[in-house]
C-alpha cells in the first residue's frame, strides 16, 4: 500500500508539472516604454527558452490597476517595488481600505534609479529649483509615481503644494508633456525606453536634476515610500541624461505573485531567473544591475511558498538583507 501510495503521488506531481508547463501565465506590467514592461517582456522569453514555461505580458496603466488583479486571480505575476507592494499587501496609501492579502512576493528582480529630468538648455539646476514650476503630478492611471516623485521632492522640504500641478495619467504620459513643453520637468527613471525616446526626439535632450543628499532627506523620502534610498549616480555613456553625479531615488523592483499560482510554477520561475542573469541581461540591459543572491530580500509581505523553496534550496533563506 505505501508503494502504491508513494507511486500515485509521483504520477500526481508528475500530472501537475505537464500541466502546469502546458499553461500560460500573465504577467501585469506598466505601458509599453516602461521599465515593467521590457522587463516583462524579458522574463517571458527567458522562461520560454530556460524555464519551457510560457508568459503573456499584459500591459495596464499602473501596478495600482494591476496588483489588485494579482490579488483577485486574474493575473498571475507583476512587478512593483517594495514600497507600493507594500502598501498593497496592507491596504494604505494608494490602496486605502482595499488590501489584496492574495499578493506574495517572488524576489527582488533588480533596483530602479530615477529623478526629474528638464531640457537640456534650462535653468533649473536642482530639485528645490522646482518650486513654482509645472511639473506632472495626480498619475490617475500609476498612484505610485505620486509617491515616487513626492519622495524626490520630499528631500529638499518640499510638496506638490510647492509647484504648479499637471494632473497626468502616467510617468510616460509626463514625459510626453515635457517633450511637447507643456511642463518644465518630468520624472523619468534611468534608461527607460521612454527616456530615451524622448532623448531622441527633443531639439537638445534632457539632463536630469539632483537634490542635496542628508540624513535628514534621506528620512523623508522613506517617510513617503517605504524602503526608498537616495543613490548617486555618475556619468556614463551607458547612463542616458546624467550629465554629472546626480542624486537619484534608488527602489528595489520586484516580481511578485498570487498565491493562487502553484508552487511549482513559482519554484521554476524563482530557480529559472536565478540561474539566467546573462540570458535576462541580453533581454533587457537592467537586468545587469540583478543580483541573484539577493533576490531573496527581508520585506513585511510574505514571499510564495514556491520561492521559499527555491531560496532554501539555493542557501537564500532567510533573508540576510
Amino acid at each position: 500500500m505505501r508503494k502504491f501510495t508513494s507511486a500515485a503521488v509521483a504520477g500526481l506531481a508528475a500530472l501537475a508539472a505537464a500541466a502546469a508547463h502546458g499553461q500560460t501565465y500573465s504577467v501585469g506590467t506598466n505601458p509599453q516604454g516602461s521599465l515593467a514592461f521590457a522587463s516583462g517582456t524579458a522574463v517571458a522569453k527567458v522562461m520560454a527558452q530556460k524555464g519551457k514555461l510560457q508568459f503573456r505580458v499584459a500591459p495596464y496603466g499602473g501596478s495600482s490597476t494591476y496588483l489588485p488583479l494579482i490579488h483577485a486571480k486574474k493575473l498571475d505575476f507583476g512587478f512593483a517595488n517594495q514600497g507600493e507592494i507594500a502598501f498593497a499587501y496592507d491596504g494604505t496609501q494608494i490602496f486605502d481600505g482595499r488590501p489584496n492579502k492574495g499578493l506574495r512576493n517572488l524576489g527582488v528582480m533588480y533596483r530602479i534609479n530615477g529623478t526629474f529630468a528638464v531640457p537640456k538648455d534650462s535653468a533649473i539646476r536642482k530639485i528645490n529649483d522646482l518650486k513654482g514650476k509645472r511639473v506632472p503630478s495626480d498619475y490617475t492611471s500609476g498612484r505610485i509615481f505620486h509617491y515616487i516623485t513626492g519622495g524626490i521632492l520630499a528631500t529638499q522640504e518640499m510638496s506638490y503644494d510647492d509647484v504648479r500641478r499637471f494632473p497626468v495619467p502616467t510617468f510616460i504620459r509626463g514625459i510626453d508633456a515635457l517633450v511637447q513643453g507643456k511642463v518644465d520637468t518630468a520624472y523619468i527613471p534611468l534608461n527607460a525606453g521612454a527616456g530615451k525616446k524622448a532623448m531622441a526626439t527633443m531639439n537638445n535632450g534632457w539632463r536630469y536634476i539632483s537634490f542635496d543628499v542628508t540624513p535628514e532627506g534621506a528620512k523623508r523620502m522613506h517617510g513617503v515610500l517605504p524602503y526608498a534610498e537616495p543613490n548617486v549616480v555618475p556619468p556614463r555613456k551607458t547612463n542616458t541624461g546624467v550629465v554629472e553625479p546626480t542624486a537619484m531615488m534608488r527602489v528595489q523592483f520586484y516580481l511578485v505573485t498570487g498565491a493562487h499560482v502553484p508552487d511549482e510554477v513559482v519554484y521554476l520561475t524563482a530557480k529559472t531567473l536565478y540561474n539566467n542573469k546573462k540570458a535576462l541581461a541580453l533581454a533587457f540591459g537592467p537586468f545587469n544591475r540583478m543580483v541573484p543572491d539577493e533576490m531573496a530580500a527581508r520585506h513585511s509581505n510574505p514571499y510564495h511558498p514556491g520561492a521559499i523553496k527555491f531560496y532554501k534550496e539555493a542557501g537564500l533563506w532567510p533573508p540576510k538583507s
